[in-house]
């Protein structure tokens, strides 16, 4: 069953793809376009399978045994919808702000689309602003104050 087939890709891009790299080779598109909105200079980056691992070897140095739980994954189509979990211990520089070693925990979606039985283009959005609350990037303070955030001048 295609759904099926999908769903058991995707659950390979949390379990097996982090732990062994090569694992991207099998799993990831040679053109596969990313879609965030927190990539504010690259809001549609497109990767391949080496940057996967590259991107992989970087979260590892960044958050150390990091890991991405799967909460909720529905499909339909050549669509896989995952709700996550991540945790981790902040051990590398992360925006300029120097290793705390601080657990964070947040939740996120993605949105698979999936071709050739391979992950060919992704969505994907996350509470960036509860991780940075919990790194002590951006306070409550700073969040309810700031003219960025607030709207006001």
């Amino acid at each position: 069953m295609p759904l099926e087939r999908n769903k058991a890709l995707v659950r390979r891009f949390f379990e097996d793809a982090p732990y062994h790299p090569e694992v991207c080779d099998e799993i990831f598109a040679q053109h596969l376009p990313w879609h965030s909105l927190y990539r504010s200079e690259h809001p549609d980056f497109i990767s391949d399978p080496l940057t996967e691992k590259v991107a992989y070897a970087h979260h590892i140095q960044l958050w150390g045994g990091w890991s991405e739980s799967i909460d909720e994954m529905i499909a339909e189509g050549d669509r896989v919808m995952v709700r996550w979990t991540f945790r981790g211990k902040h051990q590398g520089e992360y925006l300029g702000i120097p290793p705390t070693g601080k657990e964070v925990t947040f939740c996120g979606i993605y949105i698979f689309r999936i071709a050739d039985g391979r992950i060919a283009e992704a969505w994907n959005l996350w509470d960036q602003l509860g991780e940075w609350q919990q790194l002590g990037i951006l306070t409550r303070s700073q969040q309810l104050l700031h003219p960025d955030v607030s709207g006001q001048d």
